[in-house]
Parts: structure tokens; C-alpha cells; sequence
């Protein structure tokens, strides 16, 4: 059997591999020079041997799939971790840096906003009997129709509460209130539920950077699978019975084999030509899912003078965190996590004036007065390769696009996040492609 699969990133290495364990012949073909696509460690220009994490980041408490791998190959979570909770320790509004007491002293019927707003999505997830499968709710298309933001105008939430939902909605899902699906949240909710997850989430970094899993990843596979550096062009494929069932044609290379695993962002998928034509539906789905969009911005400085704790800020900065807080050394790193419409703002600016726009909210925030001595900064929707951060599926996008992307097309499966049960998630892209490489291998 030959399979060729696009795209080195968590889903095509965890698909190759398997793959190849049960005797496989298998070609990776990556567009970039380098495996792990959204997971990307940054260490230069970071100094005192610091990294920081430019795209994925964070490994949370029920995801299995993602500590087995560590397990395996005897990696460490990094301190404490995260808790995830909607009320951030830090809030800067109006020029003032508050702390959780005084962020409910401003209007003390906050939690019950909150707790209102979350229960919608909790309610809507009781009709969802398997995550798996949210489009099975029996009220599927009532819902799915529906956006956050329809669900945040019924709940009647103040000035403050409306700010931490939009964060939390720019955050979790890289895009704004109206453009994800309630149904989408829901399953989300519904995921967790099924792992025994109730309330606080607590989620970590790898120790030493998610670039050592990549290249342990990259390790386990036979020397040669990956080919760097070939952008893919054409996908000829057939449903008959002819040996070679499937062509994919890159600028440099022609690969032809029995299937083909497209372990990519939906994005560049679009200007691929398929011939004949993908099914409607699917067409459909691959030009239409919804896509977050999130920059990232890391400010390093030679002392750590800012209180321990993620920030949100009305300013468009965001949310504000240390990511180096466990990290030893005297420098620190403030890392800017911006989504959506601010997300989007960020990309268009060049990274010189996003670094120097992020330091001047920081200053604000936390009154630091020196300059950093190291910085980058990252907009996910300006990578030709991703076209965006991670997927969001919007409203009606659950019933009409959730089961098409992840059903085959002839010898053609989709992986990565955006077709996992835990869409959005390293665990996601991991669960992606042991499921394409499972259905593979088990084709008559």
C-alpha cells in the first residue's frame, strides 16, 4: 500500500507513523522546511536559553492522547499549569490594573452573568449524546444557527461580563461571538463531559518546548519519508480499482500511490485543484469552515517586574501572560495572545509596529519602563501554508460541513484539527490522524 500524506504537522507525522508500523509505504510531503506545522517553538532572538511557543501551546488536563505521546517518549509537563477559568487574576480596564476581588467589587452580580451565559452552552450540551457526532442533536439546526453572541444578548450580561465573553470567545476559539456556532460550543462542552472534566481546567507547557516531541516524532519515522519544501498544486484521483488511485502533483514532484491523507489547514486547500472536482458538499465544507485568527506577540525583558498571572485587558493586546513563568532565569517573556477582529487588526500591521504596539499596552498594564531585549511576533492568518490559527466552526457550519469533512473520498481522508472531536487542540491533530491512518489500514 502507498499513501501519501500532506502535510509534517502533528496529524501527518501521528498518520505516517502509523502507518507505517502496520507496512505501509508512505511519502510526507510538507510544504515548509520544518515539521510541526502550528506547533512552532521560538527560541532566537529569546535570550538566556528561554523558548516560548508561537503557535499551539498548551497540553490540558483530559488530553490522553497527547500525554501518551510524553509517556512515550519520556517528556515532562512543565510546573503547575493553567487553571481555565472565564474570570482571569488580572483584569486592566481604564487604566487600572485590578485583581479578582476588585473586578467583582465593580459589579458584584458578575459570577451570576457568567455562570448564566455558561450554562446556556451546558444546557444546550445535554442533547448531544456523542461529541463525535454533534450534528445528531435533536435539535441540531436550531442551534447550530445560533452564535455566541445570540447566546450572550439572552443572558443579559453587564459591561464587564460582555468583555470577558468576548475575550474568552477571541481566545478559545481565535474568532468573535458571532462568527462560532452555539452548537459548536457546545460540543466542546460535551467533549469534556465525557472525560469527566468539570469546571477548572488546568492545562500545561512541555518542558523544553513542543519542537522536542516534533523531532521525536520526525525520529520514529523511516529515513527519507518526509520531503520538504513541495507546495501541492493538483490531486487526480479515482474510485476505481486501477493500481494507482490517486496523483498529487507539488511544484516539484509527481506522487502517485493508493490514498492520500490531506493533514493540512483547510485553507490552501482551496486553491488545489482536484480532478474530477471534490462532491459538492465537500467542496463545500473545505471552502466555507470557518478559520480563528490569532497573533501572537512575545516581549522578553531582563527582569520579571510584573505580577505572576494571565491578564485580559480592554486594550488590543488582549490577554497578557508569562510564558517563560516556568522557566528559570532572571529575563521573562510577556507573550500578547490576540484573536479575532483584534487578531486580525494585529496581521495586517508589519511585525516591527505589533511588537512596538504590544509593548506600549504592556508599559500601560504593568508600568515597565525598559525596553525588551528580545521580541517576535507571529500572525497565523499570514502564514500562505495555515491561512488562520485553528478551526471555528461558524453558524451552520456543524450540520452542514461536521460529518462531510470527516467521512473519505475515495482514496481521499482529511486529517488535523479542524476534523477531530477535539477540534482546535493538539489532541485534536493527534486523534485526526490515528483515526485516517485506522480507516486505511482497515480499507479491504
Amino acid at each position: 500500500m502507498r499513501v501519501i500524506v500532506v502535510g509534517a504537522g502533528m496529524a501527518g507525522l501521528t498518520c505516517a507513523r502509523l502507518l507505517q508500523v502496520e507496512g505501509a509505504d508512505v511519502v510526507v510531503v510538507e510544504g515548509g522546511i520544518r515539521a510541526g506545522g502550528r506547533a512552532r517553538t521560538v527560541r532566537a532572538p529569546l535570550l538566556g536559553g528561554q523558548y516560548v511557543e508561537s503557535g499551539a501551546e498548551w497540553i490540558d488536563t483530559h488530553h490522553h492522547r497527547m500525554r501518551a505521546l510524553l509517556d512515550r517518549f519520556g517528556l515532562q509537563l512543565q510546573g503547575e499549569g493553567q487553571e481555565w477559568t472565564t474570570i482571569r487574576r488580572m483584569l486592566f480596564r481604564d487604566g487600572r490594573l485590578l485583581g479578582q476581588p476588585e473586578i467583582r467589587a465593580l459589579d458584584p452580580a458578575l459570577d451570576g452573568q457568567l455562570a448564566r451565559y455558561e450554562a446556556a452552552f451546558e444546557a444546550i450540551a445535554d442533547g448531544i449524546d456523542d461529541p463525535a457526532r454533534p450534528d445528531l442533536h435533536p435539535e441540531a439546526a436550531v442551534h447550530d444557527v445560533r452564535s455566541m453572541l445570540d447566546v450572550a444578548l439572552e443572558s443579559d450580561l453587564g459591561d464587564i461580563a460582555r468583555l470577558f465573553a468576548q475575550r474568552n470567545s477571541q481566545g478559545e476559539f481565535a474568532a468573535e461571538q458571532h462568527q462560532v456556532s452555539s452548537l459548536f460550543v457546545a460540543q466542546q462542552r460535551a467533549q469534556m463531559r465525557v472525560h469527566g472534566i468539570d469546571g477548572v481546567v488546568r492545562a500545561h507547557r512541555l518542558e523544553g518546548g513542543l519542537d522536542s516531541l516534533v523531532s521525536r516524532l520526525l525520529d520514529e519515522l523511516h529515513p527519507g519519508t518526509v520531503s520538504f519544501g513541495e507546495t501541492l498544486h493538483q490531486i487526480h484521483w479515482s474510485g476505481d480499482d486501477r493500481p494507482a488511485r490517486v496523483e498529487v502533483r507539488t511544484d516539484h514532484s509527481v506522487h502517485r500511490g493508493d490514498h492520500v491523507v490531506l493533514a493540512c489547514s483547510m485553507v490552501p486547500l482551496r486553491s488545489v485543484i482536484f480532478s474530477p472536482g471534490l462532491p459538492v458538499p465537500l467542496a463545500r465544507a473545505v471552502h466555507e469552515l470557518g478559520y480563528g485568527t490569532i497573533t501572537k506577540t512575545a516581549l522578553q525583558f531582563s527582569g520579571r517586574s510584573w505580577p505572576q498571572g494571565y491578564a485580559t485587558t480592554s486594550l488590543p493586546a488582549q490577554r497578557v501572560y508569562e510564558p517563560t513563568l516556568d522557566q528559570p532565569g532572571d529575563e521573562g517573556v510577556l507573550m500578547a495572545y490576540a484573536g479575532g477582529d483584534g487578531g486580525r487588526r494585529a496581521a495586517v500591521m508589519d511585525e516591527v509596529h505589533r511588537i512596538d504596539a504590544v509593548a506600549d499596552d504592556v508599559r500601560a498594564m504593568y508600568g515597565i519602563d525598559e525596553r525588551p531585549i528580545g521580541s517576535f511576533s507571529r500572525a497565523w492568518s499570514n502564514q500562505p501554508r495555515y491561512g488562520g490559527s485553528y478551526a471555528a466552526y461558524g453558524p451552520g457550519q456543524v450540520t452542514d460541513h461536521w460529518q462531510v469533512l470527516r467521512q473519505p473520498c475515495g482514496p481521499i481522508r482529511l486529517a488535523g484539527e479542524a476534523v477531530a472531536t477535539w477540534t482546535g487542540y493538539l489532541e485534536g491533530a493527534v486523534e485526526s490522524g490515528e483515526r485516517a491512518a485506522r480507516e486505511i489500514i482497515s480499507t479491504p
